[in-house]
């Protein structure tokens, strides 16, 4: 991860959903349910998945405000499996694939809010940035954590939507 402050690490979260919300301008509303764009996921699915990973960065924060660990909490049915990750998002899927576009679309903008709302909210940038404090996280800053589970999370699924995007015929 590039950033040391937290001005760097909002501008950068900011600039990455800006540029989300760009690509998603540009899908037609009539395919956002429409399956395919990565395996059997929508954009609607990888839109309720980003706001799902970014809800639990919140969390994290959350718990660390309150000083509690921050730790990545994997349901006890997955922990011990070597693709618990593929699994727990599997399982998440299931779960969101049946929503509204309209609930998907509100907790993905309303969770990017909220994100972006208690980091700058933040008071302890050192603690932030500093792998050693948080050792749940398995030697990962905070910054780090709230940076793969947002930005990082979306420029990956913004480059799926974007190949999906330019495969559709014209």
């Amino acid at each position: 991860m590039k950033h040391t402050t937290k001005a760097a690490l909002l501008a950068d979260i900011e600039t990455t959903h800006a540029a989300l919300e760009a690509t998603l301008a540009r899908v037609p509303s009539s395919q956002m349910s429409a399956p395919g764009v990565t395996g059997e996921w929508s954009v609607k699915d990888i839109l309720a998945h980003i706001a799902m990973w970014r809800s639990r960065a919140i969390t994290q924060m959350f718990k660390a405000e309150q000083g509690q660990p921050p730790k990545m909490e994997i349901p006890a049915t997955l922990a011990k499996a070597a693709n618990w990750l593929d699994l727990f998002n599997a399982q998440e899927y299931a779960a969101q694939k049946d929503r509204p576009l309209d609930r998907v679309m509100a907790d993905f903008g309303g969770s990017h809010r909220q994100l972006v709302k208690r980091l700058r909210a933040w008071g302890d940038e050192a603690a932030l940035f500093d792998p050693k404090r948080y050792p749940a996280l398995n030697g990962r800053s905070l910054a780090e954590t709230i940076w793969s589970d947002s930005a990082e999370h979306e420029a990956e699924h913004r480059a799926e939507i974007e190949a999906w995007l330019s495969a559709a015929p014209a």
